[in-house]
């Protein structure tokens, strides 16, 4: 480096060690690693390419501070949300927050579905925001007390309940935070198998050799390279004509109408059937017979 005019910053530098789960480390935490006679700090935390990493990879830290970013989105958009057309909402919607919600989600989305709750509540927050009735919520507050009729001048569960936010989600075509990341996985090894890039993550996966078109998956993780894999195994298994040879469109098409059928179950409630299932596509109307 020093031959071609280049220096580290010291400052900026750090290292860290990974450990799987709660195991044990097998490296001594003592470790002195030193750039031209300066140390380099250990840090169990540590920000690369945007996303927050930290030593078990359990992706908590990230998913804390994106859930800090996602609510400041919210706020920034209920200011301005009345002073904008409603034909814009939902191009907003994607500029200011869901591009924050999907950026690397491949990469910390294979959490427990219980450690996305707190980004999935404040995506619900959002969609009120933008898409719900603000009249109706508003009028809530208007009623004067004394005007009330007598017995309900007591705020009962109804003054408090908010409106249910599946309807938005189906009204307007939107994935959930949990349904983004099983949309991410799957083009992006779609993308991979096709390109064969990156080729670190293009040797990790194995298709088998009597299916072409399912993976021979690795040991359970949330990671990546197992649960690419594993999504397409399950989803293939609700279209069964669909390969990987496909158009990247129609597959893209083909997932997205899947994965909201399957948000859309249970209109009255969420559960987990909705973030975990495939259902099948028309694949009459998306043509998947005639590709080639």
């Amino acid at each position: 480096m020093e031959s071609n005019l280049l220096h580290i910053n010291t400052k900026k530098c750090c290292y860290m060690l990974f450990f799987e789960g709660k195991r044990e480390p097998t490296v001594s935490n003592d470790l002195n690693i030193s750039i031209n006679g300066k140390i380099v700090k250990k840090v169990s935390e540590a920000k690369f390419l945007g996303v927050l990493m930290d030593d078990n990879l359990s992706w908590k830290p990230h998913i804390a501070q994106l859930n800090k970013t996602l609510k400041s989105a919210c706020g920034r958009l209920y200011r301005i949300a009345n002073s904008l057309p409603s034909k814009l909402h939902k191009q907003i919607y994607h500029s200011l927050f869901e591009s924050h919600l999907s950026y690397a989600i491949s990469v910390w989305g294979g959490v427990a579905l219980s450690n996305l709750e707190p980004i999935f509540r404040t995506q619900k927050k959002c969609l009120r925001i933008m898409f719900g009735d603000t009249e109706t919520y508003l009028e809530k507050f208007r009623t004067c007390v004394r005007a009330r009729p007598f017995g309900e001048q007591k705020l009962g569960i109804e003054f408090h309940s908010r409106e249910p936010s599946k309807p938005l989600f189906t009204e307007h075509n939107l994935l959930t935070v949990q349904n983004l990341y099983r949309l991410r996985c799957i083009m992006e090894l779609v993308k991979i198998v096709k390109t064969r890039e990156p080729a670190p993550l293009h040797g990790t996966l194995y298709i088998s050799k009597q299916n072409t078109n399912r993976f021979i998956t690795p040991d359970p993780s949330i990671y990546f390279f197992y649960q690419a894999p594993m999504l397409w195994n399950n989803f293939r298994k609700s279209t069964h004509n669909l390969g990987l040879e496909q158009d990247e469109n129609l597959i893209k098409n083909i997932l997205k109408n899947s994965l909201l059928s399957a948000q859309q179950q249970n209109l009255d409630y969420w559960s987990n059937i909705n973030f975990t299932e495939f259902l099948a596509a028309d694949i009459g109307k998306t043509g998947i017979g005639e590709a080639s």
